[in-house]
């Protein structure tokens, strides 16, 4: 049988109307388990997605306070300068 691009751009709107229904139906379930799992193992928020990087701070300045965590562009502060000054253990 000859489909026409109208007939396969309507099948494939179908099929993506069902897929969706399917991924809710079986997200539904699966939000389910994982709330269950993480009450159970009293799991944190941060234990689950891991710490935000920006949170970390590898250098301060000593005078005022300060921070970078060391991605992205450096501040004025500390650019062309020995960084090892400013580390923070």
């Amino acid at each position: 049988m000859a489909k026409d691009y109208r007939q396969v751009k309507a099948r494939i709107r179908t099929l993506e109307a069902e897929a969706e229904r399917l991924r809710r139906q079986e997200l539904r379930g699966l939000l389910v388990e994982m709330r269950r799992k993480i009450r159970e193992y009293d799991i944190l928020p941060e234990q689950l997605f891991g710490p935000d990087l920006s949170d970390f701070v590898r250098y301060r300045h000593p005078e005022t306070g300060q921070t970078w965590n060391g991605k992205g562009r450096p501040p004025n502060w500390i650019r062309g300068k020995n960084r090892e000054l400013f580390y923070v253990e």
